[in-house]
């Protein structure tokens, strides 16, 4: 007896111990002790329904895709997929998945939102991932619970739909049986919760190991609590004419962060400036620094946070602009934080 088979060759009568990585996916199963059904729709984000349907394959599940007409979607990144079923053909499942993506359409989409409630009503768990949350908080299957979401999606998320309870930090919520997940790589987290909860701990670890993924089943990094959640959005901003931002770096952790941008506009670096001062004074939360004007500060999250806005010459057009947020009393953030 080999130690060291292929794995596709799980199925064959020779036991296998450990299965080399030449061939590392899951063939098909044609009796599963789980179906799964994932929704798709046009502005579906690609690792939203694929990383957990490789999830879900691996752990020997069946799985599904399914839209209004069963007609090719056209997701968020221009990846055109067919799905196997249309709403009207859709065999039952026991997890409907819904992931997200530019869910705008999607969320006012009444026949969508009718096969998501038919099916969350006969399903063991429903599970959705990133912006998918707004799907299933649009058919109300949210209200009452608890519900996470794309970090950049959790203030509209709890401004839409007050019934719902906003998490920011956790990487999934698990409110019975519905499962929400945060943005996009939480999907194979909150997947693997899935697995465990049909099939137990055990299957979804090893799941996960064959995945070459390090699963954290008490949760694991999560995005909504990093620094840039204070950053003002600046929505009343009226930027110069022809003014556009290339975004080349945006970075931090839980105390600081840093964004630059590429800017180009017909006012030139100090029009664009001005336009920031000007939207900061609706800011309630900021206060202007006297002796800079482009520095600002701020209490929020037991700590005082400084904003700063710099701009400087960058080589061809336009100018570059250096955002940069830091947390005075980093010790207080963090008592706060675990307080």
């Amino acid at each position: 007896m080999s130690l060291r088979r292929s794995f596709g060759r799980l199925a064959a009568t020779s036991l296998v111990l450990a299965s080399s990585l030449a061939c590392a996916a899951h063939p098909a199963h044609r009796d599963p002790p789980v179906q799964v059904a994932i929704v798709l729709f046009d502005g579906v984000q690609i690792i939203d329904f694929s990383a957990p349907y490789e999830v879900f394959g691996q752990a020997g599940f069946g799985v599904y895709t399914v839209s209004a007409d069963g007609a090719p979607v056209t997701t968020a990144m221009g990846l055109r997929v067919t799905p196997d079923h249309a709403f009207a053909d859709a065999p039952p499942a026991d997890v409907l998945l819904v992931p997200g993506g530019d869910v705008r359409d999607a969320a006012k989409d009444n026949a969508l939102l009718a096969f998501v409630r038919e099916r969350s009503a006969v399903s063991r768990h429903v599970l959705s991932v990133c912006t998918g949350a707004t799907i299933l908080a649009a058919g109300g299957l949210l209200d009452g619970g608890r519900a996470t979401t794309f970090h950049q999606a959790l203030a509209s998320l709890a401004r839409n739909y007050p019934e719902v309870e906003v998490v920011r930090d956790v990487r999934w919520v698990d409110s019975g049986r519905i499962v929400t997940a945060a943005g996009l790589s939480s999907g194979i987290d909150a997947a693997l919760h899935v697995v465990a909860l049909l099939r137990g701990e055990d299957v979804a670890r090893s799941t996960a190991l064959h995945l070459e993924y390090a699963w954290d089943p008490k949760g694991g990094f999560v995005r909504g609590v990093l620094a840039d959640r204070w950053l003002p959005g600046l929505d009343d901003a009226a930027w110069p004419p022809e003014t556009t931002f290339e975004r080349m770096v945006s970075l931090g952790d839980v105390d600081a962060w840093r964004i630059r941008y590429r800017v180009t506009s017909s006012g030139g670096a100090d029009a664009v400036l001005a336009s920031i001062s000007a939207a900061m004074r609706n800011e309630a939360a900021w206060t202007p620094v006297a002796s800079s004007p482009m520095r600002f500060t701020a209490d929020l999250g037991g700590a005082v946070r400084e904003l700063a806005f710099d701009a400087t010459a960058a080589e061809g057009t336009g100018f570059v602009l250096e955002v940069t947020l830091s947390t005075r009393d980093a010790a207080k953030a963090d008592g706060a934080r675990r307080g």
